[in-house]
């Protein structure tokens, strides 16, 4: 089977005259100028606008562009004229630009809906002789979308349950860290109490030295008595 022009295309246009937009800050846009005005200036990449503010265009020199050259093609072309569209598409594709190159394909659906090359350009897929979206396809044969990717449901529902091992896998190790920490801290906290009533404690010692009463083999060995005669004696 022919395989078909690429419709997306990641590469830059290579254009050989186009509007070129230089800015002051650095580089350039190359385009076609298509808004110009004392605020902005407005440039058509192929695959979309780009928008500058005018304060940050140092020059503009203009030039003949791809997009000129397609419309001129375009124009050109009859309303019955299957190949010169898919010719077009081609062409628009490999300059990068993918809404010019869709536009073509679409001009050729619009003249042969069942043209297999515009079809698979546009993202179509024959299925049972007819031409649907990938999508579609896709549900058609059962598979299911998970996480951004097409299949079975048994690998959907294997790759949940791995999903939901490794959620409450992370969150038990989340919940283990959290103790742990809360741990520290609190041991962290008593440590600091302690040290708190230690030096209270300390600090209350020094303002307020201990009085020590007399006992047993502190100070005076015997008590005084009263004598028959009214007066103290130490005997």
């Amino acid at each position: 089977m022919k395989k078909l022009f690429p419709i997306l295309v990641l590469f830059v246009p290579g254009v050989l005259f186009a509007d070129e937009v230089y800015l002051k800050d650095a580089g350039s846009i190359s385009g076609r100028v298509v808004e110009q005005d004392e605020t902005t200036v407005k440039v058509d990449i192929g695959g979309g606008f780009i928008s500058v503010p005018a304060a940050r265009v140092e020059r503009i020199e203009k030039g003949r562009t791809a997009l000129d050259e397609y419309e001129e093609r375009a124009a050109k072309l009859g309303p019955k004229d299957v190949e010169g569209w898919k010719t077009l598409a081609r062409w628009a594709s490999k300059q990068g630009y993918s809404a010019q190159a869709r536009e073509a394909c679409q001009k050729v659906l619009a003249i042969a809906p069942d043209d297999a090359d515009a079809r698979k350009a546009l993202g179509f897929v024959s299925l049972d002789g007819k031409w649907v979206t990938l999508e579609e396809s896709y549900r058609a044969k059962g598979y299911v979308k998970y996480d951004g990717e097409w299949m079975t449901p048994a690998e959907a529902q294997a790759a949940q349950a791995a999903d939901a091992s490794d959620r409450a896998k992370r969150n038990a190790e989340y919940r283990a860290n959290a103790e742990q920490n809360a741990a520290v801290q609190e041991q962290a906290r008593a440590e600091k109490r302690a040290e708190q009533e230690q030096y209270e404690k300390e600090k209350a010692e020094q303002l307020n030295p201990p009085v020590y009463w007399g006992g047993w083999g502190y100070g005076a060995s015997s008590w005084p008595t009263m004598g028959t005669d009214g007066f103290w004696s130490d005997k």
